[in-house]
C-alpha cells in the first residue's frame, strides 16, 4: 500500500499560498488492508472508498467511466490495480494533479502541473475534462482564486461543451462554488468566465440579462461597456473581501434587466424591480438567507440611500434602521457599497456610519413607554432631531 498527498495543498504550497487540508490517495490496497493499518478509520464515501483518519481524508485511487448525465453520472472502479497516474488523469486541471509520495517526499507530476504553475496557466488534463459539468464552475472559481493565471483557450472550448449539462447540477453545489469565488482574490473573474463560456443563462439569467445592456447615462457610467461590466467593476472597487458585500454588489442593479427599452439609457424604478430578481436568484440556487437579505437590501435601497444627505430626517432614520440589518457590514458596509458604486464621484459617507449608529441608539425616555404606536412616533422624532443636528454640522458641508 502506498499513500500520496495530492491536489490543492500541493498546488498552494508551491505557490506560497496558505495551505488547506491535506487530501490523500491510497494506491494498491484493499479496504481490509487499509483498515488493518488504520483501524479507527471512518468511511464517509458512498460511491467509492473514502475514509477519515484523524481529520484527514483518504480516498482510494480510482478510474471513472462516463455512464450518464451530470457530475454523478460515472461508474467508478477503486480496485487495488488502479495506479496513481490513472487516478491523477481523472482530475480537472494539471495544477491540481500533482502528488507527493508520503515516504520519499518525491513529487509526481505526470501532466506538467508544476510547469503550468510557473507559466500561470489553467489547463485541462485530457478531453475527459468535458465529462463533468461541475468542472466549469470549478475552473471559474480557480480563475477567481488565481487572478494572475490565464485560462487556456482549449480548456475554455471544453467548458463550452459542458453548458448543456449544467442543469443536472444541484443548486447547492453551484452556490457553493459561487460563494467560494465571492471570497476569492478576484471574484469578478468567476462571472467573466461564466459569460465567456456561455454559462450565465443557466443559473444566473438575471446577470446574463445585463450583458450588452447600457448601464445608464454616460456621465454616471463613463467607460463602462454594459451593466454587467458595471457590476464587475463595482466588485473590483470594493475595499473589503466580505462575500455578503460582494454578492450585494452583484445584485444592486439586477432590476435594470427589466427596463423598458423605450426609456433607455435611463432605468427608472430599477431599484424596486430588482428585488424580485434577487428573490428569484436566491430561490433558484437555494442561497442562504443572509445573502438573500444582502442582495435585496442592495437592490431596493441603493438609489434612496445615496440621497441621505438631503433626505427628510424621519425618512432617513427609517432607512438607516433598515440598513443596519445589512449582512455586508451594517450601515458602514452599505455606505461602502454606495461609494464604490459611484466610482468615488460622490461623497463618501462611510466615516459617518458611527454617527448614524449613535442616532439609532438614542433610547426612548421611560416616561414615553407603553403608549402604543405613539411611543414609536416619539422615538422616531427624537432620532430625526438628532439626524437634523448632524446634517447641520456635517452633512450640509460637502468637504467634511
Amino acid at each position: 500500500m502506498k499513500l500520496y498527498r495530492v491536489g490543492g495543498s500541493i498546488r498552494d504550497e508551491i505557490l506560497g499560498l496558505p495551505k488547506g487540508d491535506d487530501d490523500l490517495v491510497v494506491v494498491g490496497a484493499t479496504e481490509q488492508e487499509f483498515l488493518s493499518r488504520f483501524p479507527g478509520a471512518e468511511r464517509v464515501g458512498k460511491a467509492f472508498p473514502v475514509y477519515l483518519v484523524d481529520g484527514a481524508e483518504y480516498a482510494f485511487a480510482r478510474r471513472e467511466r462516463k455512464s450518464g448525465p451530470g457530475y454523478r453520472g460515472f461508474d467508478t472502479d477503486a480496485d487495488p490495480s488502479v495506479t496513481l497516474v490513472e487516478d491523477l488523469k481523472r482530475r480537472d486541471l494539471t495544477i491540481n494533479a500533482i502528488a507527493q509520495d508520503l515516504e520519499t517526499r518525491e513529487l509526481i507530476d505526470p501532466w506538467g502541473g508544476r510547469k503550468d504553475l510557473e507559466r500561470k496557466v489553467l489547463r485541462h488534463i485530457s478531453d475527459a475534462f468535458a465529462e463533468d459539468p461541475l468542472r466549469l464552475y470549478r475552473v471559474a472559481r480557480f480563475a477567481a482564486l488565481l487572478p494572475d493565471f490565464t485560462l487556456e483557450a482549449a480548456t475554455l472550448e471544453l467548458m463550452k461543451r459542458l453548458v448543456a449539462e449544467l442543469d443536472t447540477l444541484s443548486p447547492e453545489r453551484v452556490w457553493l462554488e459561487c460563494e467560494r469565488a465571492l471570497a476569492a482574490r478576484a471574484p469578478w473573474r468567476f462571472f467573466t468566465i461564466l459569460r465567456d463560456a456561455g454559462a450565465l443563462p443557466v443559473h444566473f439569467p438575471e446577470l446574463h440579462a445585463l450583458v450588452g445592456l447600457t448601464p445608464g447615462p454616460d456621465r454616471y457610467h463613463e467607460g463602462e461597456t454594459d451593466t454587467f461590466d458595471h457590476a464587475l467593476r463595482l466588485l473590483h472597487r470594493l475595499p473589503t473581501a466580505d462575500p455578503h458585500l460582494r454578492f450585494a454588489a452583484l445584485c444592486h442593479d439586477l432590476g435594470k434587466g427589466l427596463t423598458d427599452p423605450a426609456i433607455l439609457p435611463h432605468h427608472y424604478g430599477h431599484d424596486e424591480a430588482g428585488v424580485e430578481l434577487v428573490t428569484a436568484l436566491a430561490d433558484r440556487l437555494k442561497i442562504p438567507n443572509s445573502f438573500r437579505l444582502a442582495g435585496e437590501l442592495a437592490a431596493r435601497h441603493h438609489m434612496a440611500a445615496a440621497k441621505l444627505p438631503v433626505m427628510r430626517a424621519g425618512k432617513a432614520v427609517t432607512l438607516l434602521r433598515k440598513l443596519r440589518r445589512f449582512p455586508g457590514g451594517g450601515i458602514a458596509g452599505y455606505l461602502t457599497l454606495l461609494h464604490a458604486d459611484s466610482a468615488g464621484k460622490e461623497r463618501d459617507l462611510t466615516p459617518l456610519a458611527p454617527e448614524f449608529e449613535r442616532i439609532l441608539d438614542i433610547p426612548l425616555p421611560e416616561k414615553y413607554h407603553d403608549l402604543g404606536p405613539k411611543s414609536g412616533e416619539i422615538l422616531l422624532n427624537l432620532q430625526a432631531e438628532a439626524f437634523n443636528e448632524l446634517r447641520e454640522k456635517v452633512l450640509s458641508e460637502p468637504n467634511k
